[in-house]
This record gives C-alpha cells, sequence and structure tokens, in this order.
C-alpha cells in the first residue's frame, strides 16, 4: 500500500549552451461550460502573475541580487558530492527536458554538505538580507531569502521572516506562511494560511494551484472526469490522499501549495541543472516535491569535469497517496469488500507526510455490525512497538543538519516508549463519517476501537496508529458498502478473530477482546464471533458449517470439493440451533482448532443455512507464518 518511490532526475542531453525558455502553464480542469471548479480545496491550476515593474532606482539591487543567487549556485555545482556513474539510465519517465527514473533505493540519505556550500549560502542569505533592505517589496528576493533559509536548516528564522512578510500583494505573503508552517509541520496552520492566500490571489492563479491533475494518475483522471459535481470529487481526492486522517489538517493537500510555492520562489533564479526554469521544472515539484540531494556524476572513462552530469534525489521514502480508483465507488457486480491496493510501477507522483519518517501497512482486521440506526465499526491492530529517537531534538535541513546548535550530538539515540495515538475512520463521500480515537496507547501494545458509521452506499474505512517521538506511523485502508440492512432480510455480518480462550457474550464485549493481529501459529486454536441478521423466530432452525481453506485455491478446486470430490478441507464443524429468543440479531462465537497448517495465506468460512432461504457465508483471512 505505502511502498516507496525512490526517484532520480536528470536533465536529458542538450548541446552546450542550449536552453529551453519556459513560462507559467495554465489551467486544466474546468466544468463542462468551461468555467473553473471551485470547492473547499479550491478548484483545479496556476497562472503566475507578471513580476511588478520596479522602479529605476531598484533595477541595481534586483540585479545585484540576481547575480549574488546566480554566483552561489555555480558554487555550490563545484562542490557537490561525486559518484561514479555511466549513461543516465532508461527514463521511466520523460518530462520536457528531464529523463526521471525509479532508483530503487529507498535507503539513500543525502551526503554531508560541503562546508564551502553552507557558508556560500550563509553569505548569499547575508547579501540577500542587504538587497531586501533596499528593496524590501521584492518577492523574488524574499522568496530567495525563504527558500535559501530552508536549505541551510534555519527553520526558525524562516518562519520569523514569513510572519513579517510586508510584500505588496498580500497573498504571497500568506503562500509563503503557509509553505515554512507545512515544512514545521504545523499542517493545520499552513492550511489555514493557504486558504487566506487562495482566496486573494489572481483567480487563473488560484485555479491552477488547486487542480490535482497533473498529481493524478489516467484512472483518476478519467473518474474525476465522470462525476456530475467535479468540485465535489475533487475534494474527496484530497481527503482521501491525507497520509494520515489522524493529525490535524490535510498534509497532502498543503504539500500540493508547498510546492506551488517552492516552484513559485524557483522562477527567474538558477537552479543546479545550469538549466532556465520552465514548466517541466515546475511540473516535476508538484508532482514530486522538491529534491532532497543534489549529486553530480562523472561519466567512467575519465572524461573532463565539464562532461558530469547533475542528478536531483527525491525523497526515498516518498510513496504514492491518492486512492485507487476501485476504492472510490462500489462496482454492482464486484466484492463488498475492496483493500486499497497500489498497482506496481512508476507513480505518477509521490508524497511523505512531514511529520513520519516512514509509512508502513498495519496488519489489522475490521467488520461491520448492522443497527436499526447504522453500522457499527469495529478494529483491531497492533501499535508501532519502541523504536529509538534523537536525543538532541531541532528540525533538520536538506544537509541533514540540526537547525539550532546543540551541546548534545545529534548521533546519541535512546530506546523512546511514549504513548502512541491511534484512530479508526469512515470517510463517505469526502467526508470523515466516523472518528474513534485513542491517545494512550503503549508502544507494542493492542489497540481495539469501535464506531458508529451512517449508513451509506459506500466508504473508506482507515485503521491508523501514529508514533510522534520515534516519527513511525501505520494505516490500513480498505474500502467497503454501510447499506442500511432491513430488520427481515437475511445476512451475515463480518467475521472477526478473537484472542485465545475469550468467549464473550454480546458485541460490546467482543470489541475487547478482538484479535490485534491476523498471524496465527499452525496449530493454534481460533475463536471467532459473528452475527446473524433476519431469523424469524425460536423455532427457526438454522445450521452452521465453519472450515478452513487455502485462500490461493482456485475457484474451480473449492467447487469441487464442495461437491464431495478430492482432497477434504483442513478443518471443518457444524451445528445446528434454533433461532433467537427475540427480533435482532443473534450473535455467535466459536472455535477452531488448525491442523498443524503449512505456512501461507488461509480463509476461515462460516456458512449460515435456514429452511426456504440461499445459504449464506462469510470469511476471515489469516495467515500461517
Amino acid at each position: 500500500m505505502t511502498t516507496p518511490a525512490a526517484l532520480t532526475v536528470a536533465a536529458l542531453a542538450l548541446s552546450a549552451g542550449t536552453v529551453v525558455s519556459g513560462g507559467p502553464s495554465h489551467g486544466r480542469i474546468r466544468d463542462a461550460a468551461g468555467r473553473p471548479d471551485e470547492g473547499p480545496y479550491g478548484a483545479a491550476a496556476h497562472l503566475v502573475s507578471p513580476a511588478p515593474q520596479q522602479a529605476p532606482d531598484s533595477s541595481a539591487a534586483r540585479s545585484r541580487a540576481r547575480s549574488l543567487q546566480s554566483r552561489f549556485e555555480r558554487h555550490e555545482l563545484r562542490h557537490l558530492p561525486l559518484t561514479l556513474g555511466g549513461d543516465i539510465p532508461e527514463c521511466d519517465e520523460i518530462i520536457g527536458r528531464f529523463c526521471i527514473w525509479d532508483e530503487g533505493d529507498t535507503g539513500w540519505t543525502p551526503k554531508e554538505e560541503a562546508e564551502e556550500i553552507v557558508k556560500a549560502r550563509n553569505e548569499l542569505l547575508d547579501e540577500l538580507e542587504a538587497v531586501a533592505r533596499e528593496i524590501p517589496g521584492d518577492h523574488w528576493v524574499f522568496g530567495q531569502r525563504i527558500r535559501y533559509l530552508f536549505e541551510a536548516g534555519r527553520h526558525a528564522q524562516a518562519a520569523s521572516l514569513a510572519r513579517r512578510c510586508a510584500l505588496p500583494a498580500r497573498w504571497r505573503c500568506d503562500a509563503y506562511l503557509g509553505y515554512v508552517l507545512y515544512r514545521a509541520e504545523d499542517i493545520s496552520g499552513a492550511e489555514q494560511a493557504f486558504r487566506r492566500a487562495l482566496e486573494s490571489m489572481p483567480a487563473e492563479m488560484r485555479v491552477e494551484w488547486t487542480d490535482p491533475d497533473p498529481v493524478l494518475d489516467r484512472e483518476l483522471r478519467r473518474w474525476l472526469s465522470e462525476q456530475p459535481d467535479s468540485a465535489a470529487a475533487v475534494d474527496r481526492l484530497w481527503k482521501l490522499g491525507d497520509g494520515l486522517l489522524l493529525t490535524e489538517g490535510n498534509d497532502r493537500w498543503t504539500a500540493h501549495l508547498s510546492r506551488w510555492v517552492y516552484a513559485m520562489s524557483s522562477e527567474e533564479a538558477r537552479n543546479p541543472f545550469g538549466i532556465r526554469w520552465g514548466d517541466d521544472l515546475t511540473e516535476i515539484i508538484v508532482r514530486y516535491g522538491w529534491t532532497t540531494g543534489w549529486e553530480r556524476s562523472w561519466p567512467q572513462g575519465g572524461l573532463l569535469p565539464a562532461a558530469d552530469r547533475v542528478a536531483g534525489r527525491g525523497d526515498p521514502q516518498a510513496f504514492r497517496t491518492f486512492s485507487p480508483g476501485a476504492v472510490l465507488e462500489r462496482d454492482p457486480g464486484g466484492p463488498e469488500r475492496v483493500p486499497w491496493e497500489v498497482a506496481e510501477g512508476h507513480a505518477r507522483s509521490t508524497h511523505r507526510p512531514p511529520f513520519v519518517d516512514s509509512l508502513d501497512v498495519l496488519d489489522a482486521q475490521a467488520g461491520r455490525f448492522w443497527r436499526q440506526d447504522g453500522v457499527v465499526v469495529v478494529g483491531a491492530w497492533t501499535a508501532p512497538r519502541p523504536g529509538l529517537a534523537e536525543v538532541a531534538g531541532g528540525a533538520r535541513g536538506a544537509a541533514g543538519k540540526p537547525e539550532e546548535a546543540s551541546a548534545v550530538s545529534a548521533d546519541v539515540r535512546e530506546p523512546v516508549s511514549k504513548p502512541v495515538r491511534a484512530g479508526l475512520f469512515v470517510e463517505q463521500d469526502g467526508v470523515v463519517a466516523m472518528d474513534a480515537r485513542a491517545t494512550g496507547v503503549d508502544p507494542g501494545g493492542p489497540v481495539r476501537l469501535s464506531g458508529h458509521a451512517p449508513f451509506a452506499d459506500w466508504g473508506v474505512l482507515s485503521m491508523e496508529v501514529w508514533a510522534p517521538a520515534t516519527r513511525q506511523a501505520a494505516r490500513h485502508r480498505l474500502a467497503m458498502g454501510f447499506r442500511e440492512v432491513p430488520p427481515d432480510l437475511f445476512t451475515l455480518s463480518d467475521l472477526m478473530l478473537l484472542e485465545p480462550r475469550s468467549e464473550p457474550e454480546d458485541l460490546d464485549a467482543m470489541v475487547e477482546v478482538l484479535r490485534p493481529s491476523t498471524d496465527a501459529g499452525g496449530d493454534e486454536v481460533l475463536g471467532l464471533a459473528f452475527e446473524v441478521y433476519g431469523l424469524r423466530s425460536p423455532n427457526e432452525s438454522v445450521g452452521f458449517k465453519a472450515w478452513v481453506e487455502k485462500r490461493d485455491e482456485w475457484l474451480i478446486t473449492r467447487l469441487v470439493r464442495r461437491l464431495g470430490f478430492g482432497r477434504k478441507e483442513k478443518v471443518t464443524l457444524s451445528w445446528r440451533e434454533g433461532g433467537p429468543d427475540r427480533p435482532g440479531p443473534l450473535f455467535r462465537t466459536f472455535t477452531i482448532r488448525l491442523p498443524d497448517l503449512d505456512p501461507g495465506a488461509y480463509d476461515v468460512v462460516i456458512e449460515v443455512s435456514t429452511w426456504g432461504r440461499s445459504p449464506l457465508q462469510t470469511r476471515r483471512s489469516f495467515t500461517v507464518r
């Protein structure tokens, strides 16, 4: 679900001195009448407004600022870390003048910056500050200062500068503040700042900045084009793109706008590629984020330094965050539950929430139990075990250096066992319709949550856990139906795994003993629980049959075995009893002993039958390690 995509970007071979000029791109998503769509997350695309005309006495200062910035980038290029390489590998994608390929090295980390670069950047910042006193309203100089302060790891100074912003166009101040707050992991604050910026920026620019088209794959773009309410559909895509519903604010939407701010600050500025900024670089930034580290690779054969190649490395832990198309809507002929599974191959766009180092997949189970006023949703999983955290705090810059000097070495690490946060959520039509949380979960301990979701045709369930102290997070998402069940409809709840030797009497007691893992031993005794709905009376005879089967068996094999031919099921049990004493769900538990199963994936299946009705089945998957 969250397979990282370690990307590398390099300029395609250009003849010496060739420059492909680029300007701002234009809006992409509009409604049927050609008007830009609007919504809580904005509508759709970016048209950079022309730079304001500078007074004659300010043109020299701005020219000097450009010269200083260009000088630093040339100096940085000479001191980038060198790697030995050959030709550019086959491109996974070509965007304009650039080749992008999946490096595959998710363990890559940026090398320590050369002291020459650190010193030159700090000198540049001092010089830009002096220029800013001459032309305080120049947004280009302001943008360079924000960008280079972050590169230097001086985040607190960047935040102070953004809060003191006095640019003539106030929306630029809010946009830069949103960028700074996003980088500082204040997602909620960044969201508020960006909303203010969107309200007052030029309309065409607002359309492009909020356009999800560049970051959506073909399947999602097709789905979006088919929606009658495109603004609501865009809002839902951003909602489901949020890395963790457990945290305040939408980290994916604020990341998208932060990337536009970064691109805005980079326009008309020299970059390590030595190529004029254009639409292609803006698209790369918007889709994959700013570069994590730069490298020069010398071609094999001892060629002259002029023949080296500059490559920008992306965040190795970034991953696809937008939902697979299959989870957005119910397929009338498809399954009742659809796992959130990301396709293999090159990603259209990637992202990593700024407050985590990685986002893993939870081993979890979830189920639905129907009531007259909605659906009780339950979930169980295990919180991450204690990890390591740096003793010396402080944000870290692109070079990996602490923001503020510390007397304690940043390499000193100690075990952390602070409580973690957990949440169980249900999204329906772009809104979080159910929100159940636990804040004092022990690391490595079980998480068991339940909540009440309204009836809906379809929705996405998300089980999440986050350890802020160790920057660890994990989640498990899947789509499922939440349709209302008539009281007389014969149907079953989901089947849930229980802790060993558990015999809960009702649903509330069951939640407290849910098994927080779907792993099992090959010879274990499994406890399970479920509910039956629509039984008529105590006189109605109900038959139950349960068995275990290999999950990867072909359908035809299962059919043959149902008819009594071939190899029998791994283990079976059956019983019969009367219906409930009064109208309502029939809650039942049972145990089944596994017959020393080989490692692999299995299903426990329960089949319920009654006279005059077709038998019903529900199943629960588990894995024997």
